[in-house]
């Protein structure tokens, strides 16, 4: 067995201990979830628990997202989360059949009384997400930050009107 210096034991263990750190405080990238299903659902029911489920795996995508770019790291392992926000989107309005507006949902009316501005947000948030993923493709930071803030007024300019809170 060979001894070694308390010196190298010590910068050994202080070396160990800033990788374990660094390691710690990257944000973990969530795998990419799957897309939830597709209509005709048999019950409205289902079209609730589907889109409640991806508007929760959303949001949770942006706070890992969030929380990467607080640590200043690159957005850019994110960018097939955020391309699944963009698809998403693309999917939102069909996720909204008739019937599907009473139960467990805080959809508000207004989501089927005013259906083309309902699809419009959504539109714009595929669009700001589209965007987005592509810039984090690209890692380019200085504008990610700048488009990730859009992605965010973006769900709150649909939220706003049609969404209980």
């Amino acid at each position: 067995m060979t001894r070694r210096s308390p010196l190298a034991v010590l910068l050994g263990a202080g070396m160990l201990a800033c990788a374990v750190g660094l390691a710690q405080a990257q944000v973990a990238v969530p795998p990419v979830p799957p897309m939830p299903p597709k209509p005709p659902f048999a019950n409205p029911a289902d079209a609730i628990t589907a889109r409640r489920a991806a508007m929760k795996t959303e949001g949770g995508i942006m706070q890992s997202v969030n929380k990467a770019l607080q640590a200043g790291e690159s957005p850019a392992p994110f960018a097939p989360d955020l391309q699944w926000i963009a698809d998403w989107a693309k999917q939102m309005p069909s996720m909204f059949p008739p019937g599907s507006d009473t139960g467990d949902t805080k959809a508000l009316p207004t989501v089927w009384s005013d259906k083309a501005g309902f699809d419009q947000k959504a539109a714009d948030l595929a669009a700001a997400a589209d965007k987005l993923a592509k810039l984090a493709a690209d890692k380019d930071t200085a504008d990610f930050t700048t488009q990730f803030k859009a992605v965010g007024a973006t769900c709150g300019g649909c939220h706003r009107p049609f969404k209980a809170t």
